[in-house]
């Protein structure tokens, strides 16, 4: 029988609940008559192939011996279409051979006439010049190839659909300029793009589509002697459908659906099955139901979970619960979910049938930091946070040398030195120097030879930084990452074995990325960093590692895509979020979704409707469904997007709704929420007991002179003082990447103290001191202080500026007369406290004579914190002072600091007025952040009230401290705005009181 006898068969349909593998076995074998062998199977994807052939592996229906028959991805089918009668096989180009085809394309166009047609074009065509590329930077690549990516990708939508298409005027109102003018000229640059392509023999996956579509007329001679099975397909592009038209009318295809069975009866069908409708009406075919419906009604249940992890962990306890995973699968929506997933499930022999994003693995990661570090490379080196980064990936920290893995400690050293270093470094002038201290420690670097460590050393920065800063095409890219492979490979030991993921994305890397940067048609061009770094970025997120998809039995984990026309019994969905199913299109500037269907296009209602007609297929199939999936906030901030449950899942719900006459309410099954049990927190002070120990390391701190920073500490909160004197616990070393404000305050204080030392001694008047050799002296203590590399940008601006005008405010608000008896000098002094006898020290920023009165001065770049002027007539706290005992229950600490706030300035009159046998007539503070006006300690006491404080208040106030940190029962904390800032918060705040239901 020959094709013209044919009959065109009616499209038959496989309910959805049923298994459409089985039942296309059968339908094939029925219509070939057993003989197999005849048979051309066309799937949408790849994936049904391997389960059908193991169907006629095992299947007793199947006579033996057979041929299998031909079964291909209709991707592989189009392709061979394509090239029939092709002398030569055209070179499938990779995208960035694509984006720099067009690229060349529209610098033509852009100096060129309006071209001919594909078919019309000779293929050495030149063009004279017009006009509205030529408005485009056609001569900066670097912007031309994300919209040429966009390009690329719409060009292959138009092939994929079997369209050709028109220039489109007029868009400035909805696309941006730049995208405007490729629009305009978009039917231009496909027919010298198509032509460029048949010129040179290369071809595109939707080339070849587009090219199938117009070598319909020899399918019959293709497939002469064929019978052709049209499977399981949905949604058709406009290649697909003229091709599978002319197949069923031309050589009797059969065409098979997987749909709802209502189709068949000419019944209201589901609404993601509308598609399939429409195809029928379209063909005026007729149909054909090959099974009755089983009868499969699935039981659902819901998981909300609060994030990805309670998901995961609700998962987890599912599978634990079932005995048998046999015909189960999870069903990922999303590919970035696989790896999280892998350390959740309870077994680990599960079959992965899905890719992996390789722009997600930790190779890809560590690639990044690299390109970070050179995008954030300056004169001074490169930044802190991103070299931190590089030197903490595991690929690097286990590398061997002889078999030991010294690196680790290596890193370790040299990371504390860039915690302590500036904003931006270079960790290549670290390395000898950290090599040696790791050596010298003998932690992990015995059996290693200096050399060869130093060597290794070398090597890594040389291949993740030195390199990388002369790369200009991406011939040398390809260079360098190859040499970066061979180092991995060569001193990663065993790694790779031991983690045959990563593994698998370093082949890619090799096999794929590589090869498309090195042999792509600009391999030789010469491209700014930037372009380089975004075509690798592109090119690794386009890649996706596939997995063995062996053995078909036991847990099978895929995506939704990879799930279409296989039925499980159990089927696990993660993260059914709406963002996930039906999914949210990405925004693409060259031409938005509202414009998309106008020209033809698939838009975001044709692909809502493949998404729905995947799931529910995959649902109604199964037995038992288990739905997991996010509410809430992704983040905390005012614009954060909201998780919400898909729209399927409003669907499923509501039908259970329906059959049960009642709402569900999140906790009550089937509709679970994911909880835990969390002890309880109350907010009781984490009180430390005095011990023998805590006093042996007192009685130590306090052999030393006492500063006034100390009592500070003491005074703010005892337990902090304890975490940050007695424990030694120093807060992370981490670079300052705001204002450095301690180094500001030297920079003032050297500043000043150079300035009035030739003053020193002497009377002078505010006319004598010159306000413009002050600033000079500013500015030249500025640019030699460094802090052009410790303080922002902006922030050192301000201070080059802002700092002059203080100054100048500052000695505008001097006395008309003073006589400046000391500068920047230490003193010590003696202090009697419970019986004992303790040194106390400090250094005096300035002490001035004025009007027979000593007056000590203290320069404030900060805010100083000034004691309540009530502080020193407060006749109670005084009592409460000299009345604690350590077994007092009335303890005046907290209302000692609450009201003195700081001890410093009372701290250093004493200390002048016991050290110099001078009395002090005030203290005052020198306000240099705000007009430099002098804010005295005493606003409103006499010289007797003064001197009285000096000579008994405060010995009595640092003695008391003194005391009560000696001899107190315990350390309690104190709280505050402090607590805001203070490192050691955490260890304090909270106490667990145990668990709760």
């Amino acid at each position: 029988m020959t094709f013209s006898d044919r009959t065109i068969p009616p499209v038959a349909i496989i309910p959805w609940q049923n298994d459409f593998l089985q039942a296309l076995l059968r339908y094939v074998t029925e219509h070939t008559d057993g003989e197999t062998g005849r048979a051309v199977i066309v799937f949408p994807h790849s994936r049904p192939r391997r389960y059908l052939l193991d169907l006629f592996r095992t299947s007793p229906d199947i006579p033996r011996p057979c041929l299998i028959p031909q079964i291909l991805p209709v991707s592989e089918f189009l392709s061979a279409v394509s090239t029939a009668g092709s002398t030569a096989q055209p070179r499938t180009i990779e995208l960035l051979d694509r984006v720099g085809l067009l690229l060349e394309c529209v610098r033509e166009l852009g100096i060129g006439e309006q071209p001919p047609s594909a078919g019309e074009m000779p293929a050495s065509a030149t063009f004279t010049p017009r006009g509205p590329l030529s408005a485009l930077p056609l001569t900066d690549a670097r912007r031309f190839f994300p919209w040429g990516m966009r390009l690329a990708a719409l060009l292959e939508d138009f092939y994929n659909q079997g369209l050709e298409p028109d220039d489109y005027h007029y868009m400035e109102g909805d696309v941006v300029d730049f995208a405007a003018r490729l629009l305009e000229q978009l039917g231009s640059i496909h027919r010298l793009y198509t032509g460029r392509l048949d010129a040179e023999n290369w071809t595109t996956p939707g080339y070849d589509a587009f090219r199938a579509a117009h070598a319909a007329d020899s399918l019959p001679a293709m497939f002469a002697g064929k019978i052709i099975f049209i499977a399981g397909f949905y949604g058709l592009t406009g290649v697909e459908k003229k091709v599978f038209t002319t197949l069923r009318s031309a050589c009797g295809a059969h065409m098979v659906l997987h749909t709802d069975p209502a189709l068949a009866a000419k019944k209201t069908v589901h609404w993601s099955c509308k598609e399939h409708e429409s195809l029928l009406e379209q063909w005026q075919a007729g149909t054909v139901l090959l099974e009755e419906p089983e009868d499969r009604h699935a039981t659902i249940e819901y998981h909300e979970g609060f994030d990805l992890h309670s998901q995961l962990d609700a998962l987890q306890k599912k599978l634990t619960q079932t005995d048998s995973l046999e015909q189960s699968a999870v069903v990922l929506p999303d590919s970035g979910m696989l790896m999280p997933l892998l350390h959740h499930l309870p077994r680990k022999d599960v079959n992965i049938s899905m890719g992996y994003p390789l722009g997600k693995s930790p190779l890809a990661q560590l690639l990044d930091t690299i390109m970070d570090l050179q995008e954030g490379r300056t004169p001074s080196g490169y930044p802190w946070r991103r070299i931190i980064d590089l030197i903490r990936h595991p690929y690097l920290k286990m590398l061997s040398l002889h078999n030991a893995r010294p690196l680790q400690q290596v890193f370790r050293h040299m990371e504390r030195s860039v915690r302590q270093g500036a904003r931006h470094t270079d960790p290549r002038n670290l390395q000898i120097e950290y090599l040696a201290e790791a050596d010298a420690t003998g932690a992990g670097t015995a059996a290693v030879d200096d050399e060869a460590l130093a060597a290794l050393v070398s090597r890594i920065f040389d291949l993740t930084l030195t390199r990388w800063e002369r790369v200009s095409t991406p011939q040398q890219l390809a260079g360098v990452l190859a040499d970066m492979c061979t180092l991995l490979l060569e001193q990663g030991a065993d790694m790779w074995k031991r983690f045959p993921v990563d593994a698998e994305c370093m082949y890619r890397l090799m096999h794929r990325v590589i090869p498309a940067l090195r042999e792509s048609t600009v391999r030789d061009a010469e491209l700014d960093s930037g372009l380089l770094y975004t075509i690798l970025r592109e090119v690794m997120n386009a890649e996706r590692v596939p997995f063995e998809a062996e053995p078909l039995t036991g847990l099978q984990v895929m995506g939704m895509l990879e799930a279409r026309l296989l039925r499980f019994r159990r089927v696990y969905v993660l993260d059914a979020t709406e963002n996930n199913l039906p999914g949210v299109p990405a925004n693409d500037p060259l031409l938005p979704e509202n414009l998309r269907g106008l020209l033809g296009l698939p838009d975001i209602r044709h692909r809502e409707r493949v998404s729905a007609y995947n799931f529910f297929r995959l649902i109604k199939g199964a037995r038992e469904v288990t739905l997991l999936y996010q509410a809430g906030t992704t983040q905390s901030g005012l614009f954060d997007e909201k998780k919400q449950r898909s729209r399927f899942l409003e669907e499923l719900i509501w039908q259970d709704e329906q059959r049960t006459g009642r709402l569900l309410q999140a906790g009550t099954p089937p509709l679970h929420a994911v909880s835990y049990s969390i002890p309880a927190i109350s907010l009781h002070d984490a009180v430390i007991p005095r011990s023998a120990t805590i006093d042996d390391r007192i009685r130590e701190l306090l052999a030393r002179p006492v500063s006034a920073t100390m009592l500070d500490s003491y005074l703010r909160c005892p337990v902090s003082f304890f975490y940050e004197r007695l424990c030694r616990i120093a807060p992370a070393e981490q670079v300052n990447e705001g204002d450095d404000h301690l180094g500001v305050g030297d920079l003032m204080h050297a500043v000043l103290q150079e300035f009035f030392t030739p003053y020193a001694g002497q009377e002078i008047t505010r006319g004598q001191l010159d306000a413009k050799a002050l600033t000079g002296l500013f500015h030249q203590r500025l640019h030699s202080s460094g802090l052009q590399d410790t303080l922002p940008y902006d922030s050192y601006c301000m201070l080059s500026v802002a700092g002059p005008e203080r100054l100048t405010r500052f000695l505008n608000n001097q006395p008309e007369t003073t006589r400046i008896l000391k500068l920047e000098e230490a003193l010590e002094a003696k202090v009697e406290a419970g019986g004992s006898t303790y040194w106390i020290a400090g250094r005096l920023d300035r002490v001035d004579e004025r009007d027979g009165c000593d007056i000590v001065l203290d320069y404030k770049t900060g805010t100083a914190r000034k004691p309540a002027q009530d502080v020193w007539k407060s006749e109670d706290l005084w009592e409460k002072i000299a009345r604690w005992h350590p077994a007092a229950e009335d303890d005046p600490l907290p209302l000692l600091s609450d009201a003195l706030r700081s001890i410093q300035l009372p701290f250093y009159l004493y200390l002048y007025a016991t050290a110099c046998g001078r009395p002090a007539g005030n203290a005052g503070w020198i306000a240099l952040r705000d007009s430099g006006k002098e804010e005295m300690l005493f606003t409103a006491a006499g010289r007797d009230e003064v001197q009285h404080a000096a000579a008994h208040q405060i010995p009595a106030i640092i003695g008391f401290l003194l005391q009560h940190m000696t001899t107190s029962s315990c350390f309690r904390p104190r709280r505050g705005k402090h607590c805001d800032w203070c490192f050691y918060a955490n260890l304090c705040t909270f106490r667990l009181e145990g668990p709760t239901g």
